[in-house]
């Protein structure tokens, strides 16, 4: 049907309905948001709360707030080229990662146009993206990521204090006391950084002659340098307030970097993205 519905219409990316439905998405998110604070001070002063601590849990979510969309306002800039402007906002205005969207996205386009060698948002795009493309690859990056949700909706209650008492278990490993939540959660953290260090490494080693195929890599190798940066400092030099920001500033300064290479490189034609090739990605 939203196949359908999409497709009477003549198709392009900027089509100032999507703008429209951005603007009822962020309209909606921030409404939420609002109505939810309103809500919650009204608790914490029926519940005689100190207010001054209320006021540092505001400012500090505030701050932690700012930094997250900075990375997402960058991972709206590499999808750009290929999704527009209107789409990826809207994914990572809501629930999403860019690596999640991108290689969804990614996935999508191969699977239509059978590409096996990771180019088909690229054929996509030099082919002319049509609507059915469109909602397939909408499809794909929005309809799996929503089961998270959905999850908590419904199961949260029922689930969470089984799952409470469980990591608030501990276990012994070498004579010393281990929380099994800081175990899961750590376990979990290598477990991604490796599949993200795992997929940069494929492109190196598959021999793909597309700039591009590298960005992962490539933001790795940025994002350790600037942790290892930031550990120095904080260690050596006893910076210890950066050590709530070390790992958004590392996402932050890789996303740019390789937001400045892909830029540069379609503009310019840099080696491993021949011209004829690149498809625009900022």
């Amino acid at each position: 049907m939203v196949n359908g519905i999409i497709s009477a219409r003549e198709f392009h990316l900027d089509d100032p309905i999507m703008y429209i439905l951005y603007g009822v998405v962020v309209a909606f998110i921030i409404a939420l948001s609002v109505f939810y604070l309103v809500l919650s001070l009204k608790k914490a002063k029926k519940l005689n709360m100190d207010m001054g601590k209320i006021r540092q849990v505001i400012t500090s979510s505030i701050t932690f707030s700012i930094l997250p969309a900075l990375g997402i306002a960058l991972g709206v800039v590499t999808l750009v080229g290929s999704l527009g402007v209107a789409f990826p906002a809207i994914r990572l205005s809501v629930i999403g990662s860019l690596q999640y969207e991108a290689q969804m996205a990614d996935a999508a386009a191969n699977a239509i146009t059978g590409s096996t060698d990771g180019t088909g948002l690229s054929i996509l795009m030099k082919a002319g993206l049509t609507a059915q493309d469109m909602v397939t690859i909408a499809t794909v990056m929005t309809v799996a990521i929503c089961f998270g949700g959905i999850e908590v909706l419904f199961f949260y209650k029922r689930l969470q204090p089984t799952i409470g008492k469980f990591m608030s278990m501990t276990t012994s490993s070498g004579g010393s006391n281990i929380n099994i939540g800081d175990l899961v959660f750590q376990v979990s953290f290598i477990g991604m950084v490796l599949g993200y260090l795992a997929m940069s490494i494929t492109s190196i080693t598959g021999g793909i002659q597309f700039l591009d195929s590298y960005y992962n890599f490539i933001a790795v190798i940025v994002a350790m340098i600037i942790m290892y940066l930031c550990d120095l400092l904080i260690n050596k030099a006893n910076i210890k307030w950066l050590d709530n920001f070390s790992i958004p500033l590392s996402m932050i300064i890789a996303m740019i970097v390789v937001g400045a290479i892909s830029f540069c490189a379609n503009k310019y034609g840099w080696a491993l993205a021949p011209t004829d090739a690149v498809v625009p990605v900022v």
